[in-house]
C-alpha cells in the first residue's frame, strides 16, 4: 500500500473523528434539557467513536506495521519532544478511553441511557485537546480555542436558560 495513501488515512480519519466530536459536543451544549443526548448527537458522537477507532487501526498497520513495541516508541518520542517526558504509556491510556467510549456508544444506541457521563465528557475533551493542540499542527490553536469558548458560551446561556425556566 503506497505510503502517502496510509499517511492521509491516518490524518483524514482523525480529523473526521474530531469534526463529529466537536458536533456532538455543540449538540450537547444546545440540548433540551440541558445534555440529553438526541439522535444527531448520538449519531454524531458514535462515528467520532468509530473513526477514532479506524484511526488507530490506520496507524497501526501504516505507521507502525502492528507492532507494539513501536508504536509505545512512537508515542514516547512525541510525548518527549511535547512536554519532555519519554512516556509511552499514554497509549495504554488512550485504549482504556476508547474502551469507556465505546461502552458509551453501545449504551447511547441500546437506549440504557440518555446521555454522556460527565466526567466521560471532561475525558473526551481533555484527550481531543491533546490530540489537536498538543500533538496536532502548532496552528491547530487557533479553532480549538474558538470552539472551546463558543461552547463555554452556549453551555452557561443554556445552563441559565434552565434555571430560569425552572424558577
Amino acid at each position: 500500500m503506497d505510503t502517502e495513501l496510509g499517511r492521509n488515512m491516518i490524518l483524514w480519519t482523525v480529523r473526521l473523528s474530531v469534526a463529529l466530536y466537536v458536533l456532538a459536543v455543540w449538540r450537547c451544549v444546545s440540548a433540551v434539557p440541558f445534555g440529553v443526548a438526541d439522535r444527531r448527537q448520538t449519531v454524531a458522537w458514535s462515528l467520532s467513536w468509530l473513526l477514532c477507532m479506524v484511526h488507530v487501526m490506520c496507524a497501526y498497520h501504516f505507521e507502525h506495521h502492528w507492532s507494539q513495541q513501536a508504536a509505545l516508541k512512537h508515542t514516547a518520542e512525541m510525548t518527549e519532544r511535547v512536554v519532555g517526558i519519554d512516556w509511552g504509556g499514554g497509549l495504554y491510556i488512550n485504549f482504556l478511553f476508547l474502551g469507556w467510549w465505546g461502552v458509551d456508544v453501545y449504551r447511547l444506541i441500546r437506549r440504557r441511557t440518555q446521555r454522556t457521563a460527565g466526567i466521560l465528557q471532561g475525558a473526551a475533551a481533555f484527550m481531543m485537546f491533546n490530540a489537536t493542540v498538543v500533538f496536532g499542527p502548532p496552528w491547530w490553536i487557533i479553532p480549538t480555542v474558538v470552539f472551546a469558548c463558543a461552547a463555554t458560551v452556549r453551555f452557561r446561556h443554556r445552563a441559565s436558560q434552565q434555571s430560569n425556566d425552572a424558577v
